[in-house]
């Protein structure tokens, strides 16, 4: 999950918290974003949620994403209306939308 979100531009920071497990946090424009240690998280066969990121090369972007187990490009890098996108299922099941405009 860690290398996922790096490739998309996230910087964490591992951080120790109760009963042994770290939390990675990483803060963007005055937000918050953080990936906590699970040993075995269970993945969703319908995603919970959605994420969207503005990334700006987003054909390099998904190649290496697809590269990590567990993440798998249910739409490639597609043009549309407001400019290119794609959606990833991250290692978790999380659907993620990548745009590049």
């Amino acid at each position: 999950m860690l290398e996922f979100y790096r490739l998309i531009g996230f910087k964490f920071e591992a951080t120790r918290v109760d009963k042994g497990s770290e939390v990675y946090r990483a803060m963007h424009d005055g937000v918050e974003f953080s990936l906590y240690s699970i040993k075995n998280a269970q993945k969703s066969q319908i995603p919970s949620l959605q994420l969207g990121f503005q990334i700006t090369d987003i054909e390099k972007t998904v190649a290496q994403l697809v590269k990590i187990p567990g993440a798998l490009c249910i739409l490639d890098p597609t043009d549309m209306p407001d400019g290119k996108k794609s959606i990833i299922l991250d290692p978790d099941g999380h659907s993620i939308e990548l745009c590049q405009k």
